[in-house]
């Protein structure tokens, strides 16, 4: 269901000429911005799932010469051991995107429902959750993560729990804002006269209309984590060799860097982009909402 005062309230207000330009130009941007982002998350994930199809070796495999230049052969050269960069480049992308995405898509179910839940019923509820997303906001985020991961055991899931339990509360506090404001609305209100269970006006109601809040937040979600994905395996606390990823990739070529720089240029090269594509996606939606509203 649509919010019906919003709709009214956007159809009486009258719209100027230089409004009208500025929502045309903000929704080129939006879509410019939203295509380019995909355009290289999808070149990331096709380059990582695919590198198989395309390259004859492992990324654990001993191919050649150690630190030899980019080649026909090595198309980003190999590392400190002979194994072929680009190849572990691609297998460390996987881990790392697929990180990213999971931890994301985790948060985005425990944090909405939270918010939801805490900005629907309000009272008790809203005060001990909310409570608790302070709590865990009140901790820097590579903090927590850090003294989280020292004492549990670095796994992919140990990872993703992690990664999304510091990026719960941004999806708790946006959902909860958001539906203290639809709550109020005369279409939330004219179901609860209607006799609608709460549960059917939280999650058919308001549910669709915080919706694009929640696919901002994902795409935002998404580029902080795999920061801290890299971060954690910089460290050496990330996803353990002989399994490849972006952090520890730049922190194993980072001694090498006068002799063979592109090692380093390649694993932070790949961050940038995904970081850079995720943050795209989110501010084109960011756009495209303002210039709707």
């Amino acid at each position: 269901m649509t919010d019906v005062s919003d709709a009214s309230s956007a159809q009486a207000a009258p719209v100027s000429a230089g409004q009208r330009r500025s929502r045309r130009l903000n929704s080129v941007r939006s879509r410019s911005g939203i295509m380019v982002g995909l355009s290289l998350l999808i070149l990331l994930f096709a380059m990582s799932f695919c590198v198989g199809l395309i390259r004859p070796y492992s990324a654990t495999e001993v191919a050649g010469v150690p630190f030899s230049g980019p080649t026909a052969a090595h198309w980003l050269g190999t590392d400190d051991v002979g194994r072929d960069y680009f190849v572990r480049l691609c297998v460390a992308g996987r881990v790392s995107l697929t990180l990213a995405l999971a931890s994301a898509l985790l948060a985005m179910v425990v944090g909405s429902t939270i918010g939801l839940v805490a900005g629907f019923l309000g009272g008790w509820f809203d005060t001990i959750l909310m409570g608790a997303i302070d709590l865990l906001l009140s901790f820097p985020a590579m903090l927590l993560a850090l003294g989280v991961v020292a004492v549990l055991s670095p796994n992919k899931p140990t990872l993703v729990a992690i990664l999304a339990l510091v990026t719960v509360p941004h999806f708790a506090r946006v959902v909860r804002g958001r539906c203290l404001e639809l709550k109020e609305h005369e279409f939330v209100q004219s179901a609860r006269v209607s006799g609608v269970s709460g549960m059917t006006i939280a999650f058919k109601h308001l549910l669709p209309n915080v919706a694009p809040l929640i696919t901002i937040q994902v795409a935002n979600t998404a580029a902080i984590v795999i920061l801290l994905e890299s971060s954690l395996s910089y460290l050496g606390l990330g996803v353990q060799p002989p399994t490849p990823s972006w952090g520890r990739m730049i922190y194993e070529s980072q001694h090498y860097m006068t002799q063979s720089p592109w090692l380093v240029l390649g694993a932070g090269g790949a961050l940038v982009l995904s970081s850079i594509g995720w943050g795209l996606i989110g501010e084109g939606f960011a756009v495209s909402r303002k210039s709707i509203v």
